[in-house]
């Protein structure tokens, strides 16, 4: 595979799809390594059984009038939902569904959670979002469980810089086809070769040098693409180590995780009257959201995130099924675990091609994104969803960066898009 090119592409997620592709149409030579057997990263669908499309990453095109995945939706007749937020979701506590006068107090608690946050940043302050909400509501467990979802990692590990840094316009779309089949049919122009993990980059210059399993690839520069998660984990080596400053940024935006995990179920076993997403709360267990029937498939997803997906991620397969199950139960009765049929689930934590679900500013670290987003001797340039500072944790955020990358490239090696 040995080869010389002009730039070297390190992960082929979004970002290093973006990447790929503004290099092709820019006209510089490249090469685009994948350590995994397939393109999208977390970005990632599969077919389920019963026909039914199941994205084990990424599944909402947010911020959906900022979103460039939305044109390419369309431009692929990609199907999708318009919503304003998440839609409706209902929440059963302690045995009971809770009143819509309660629910409104509910969001009267998110909408003073969010002051006090903006407060605590306008102050200059960064710190953990645990330290500064309100804790003894009889909200704060569910508004610390939200939190936990948007950032996958809990509140005592989240800046409240990405809290207020987010750019959130509360257009939320789902993508009924799947959201990793989108990315992968965008991506298919860019040659990937997969299978083929980078294991050590020279960049002492000029030019960069990666070495793979398959051979050396020499180049002018090099975009790293891939998560914070595989580049604290050392599977790459750079020569020389990267400097303190880049191995600060990435060691304080680190991933945390996020699974979803789905039953097959058929859908009229539900009220009709049911809303589609549940959050489910009883004495001993942490909060649980699941989505019942989406799009009129038969199925209930449930979805956990940080230090509990992570518990039951290492707990194994059973565990994830049974923590849906039993919630399910606990809302409609025990009739239901007869009812469910096949499952699928998602693990992010240990896939070794990402080593998480997205990145998590620590507290007094939300800088950090920009610095793990300059470039290095005009050699090494990184992208991916934990270099943006306002669309960080999503697979959009991630084109931006390998886009914004590849400017940079042409910039340096003075060839304009």
């Amino acid at each position: 595979m040995s080869s010389t090119v002009d730039v070297v592409v390190i992960g082929a997620g979004a970002a290093g799809l973006a990447a790929g592709r503004a290099l092709g149409a820019g006209g510089l030579t490249s090469v685009v390594l994948e350590a995994d057997a397939r393109v999208g990263g977390r970005a990632h669908t599969e077919i389920m059984p019963d026909g039914a499309p199941f994205d084990l990453g990424c599944h909402w095109m947010h911020s959906a009038s900022l979103n460039p995945f939305v044109d390419t939706a369309d431009a692929f007749g990609v199907r999708y939902e318009r919503r304003e937020g998440y839609g409706r979701s209902g929440f059963f506590r302690q045995g009971v569904w809770v009143e819509d006068v309660e629910v409104a107090a509910a969001f009267r608690a998110m909408n003073e959670r969010q002051k006090s946050v903006a407060d605590a940043w306008s102050q200059g302050l960064d710190q953990s979002v645990f330290d500064t909400v309100e804790r003894d509501g009889p909200w704060t467990e569910v508004l610390d469980f939200y939190d936990t979802l948007n950032t996958s990692s809990d509140v005592d590990q989240i800046s409240i810089g990405d809290l207020v840094s987010y750019n959130d316009t509360e257009e939320n779309w789902p993508v009924v086809d799947g959201y990793g089949a989108l990315v992968s049919q965008w991506g298919a122009a860019v040659p990937v070769s997969l299978n083929t993990a980078a294991t050590c980059v020279q960049w002492q210059g000029p030019g960069v040098l990666v070495e793979t399993a398959k051979g050396q690839i020499k180049a002018k520069c090099a975009v790293i693409a891939v998560s914070t998660g595989v580049l604290a984990s050392g599977d790459i080596r750079f020569v020389p180590e990267l400097p303190t400053e880049k191995q600060d940024a990435i060691w304080a935006l680190p991933l945390g995780n996020y699974n979803r995990i789905r039953l097959e179920i058929d859908r009229a076993v539900f009220p009709d009257d049911v809303t589609e997403r549940v959050v489910v709360e009883r004495e001993g267990h942490p909060p649980i959201q699941i989505s019942l029937g989406a799009y009129g498939f038969n199925c209930a997803i449930g979805i956990v995130a940080g230090r509990h997906a992570d518990w039951l991620e290492r707990a194994g397969t059973d565990a994830s099924r049974e923590a849906v199950i039993d919630a399910l139960c606990y809302v409609f009765g025990n009739d239901i675990r007869s009812k469910v049929k096949s499952d699928r689930q998602s693990a992010w934590r240990g896939n070794p091609f990402v080593r998480g679900a997205y990145s998590t500013a620590m507290p007094g670290q939300f800088h950090q994104r920009a610095v793990l987003a300059k470039p290095l001797a005009d050699r090494l340039f990184f992208c991916g969803e934990a270099t943006s500072t306002d669309h960080f944790c999503t697979c959009h955020g991630a084109r931006m960066t390998g886009e914004r990358a590849i400017r940079e490239v042409q910039s340096i090696l003075g060839h304009p898009a």
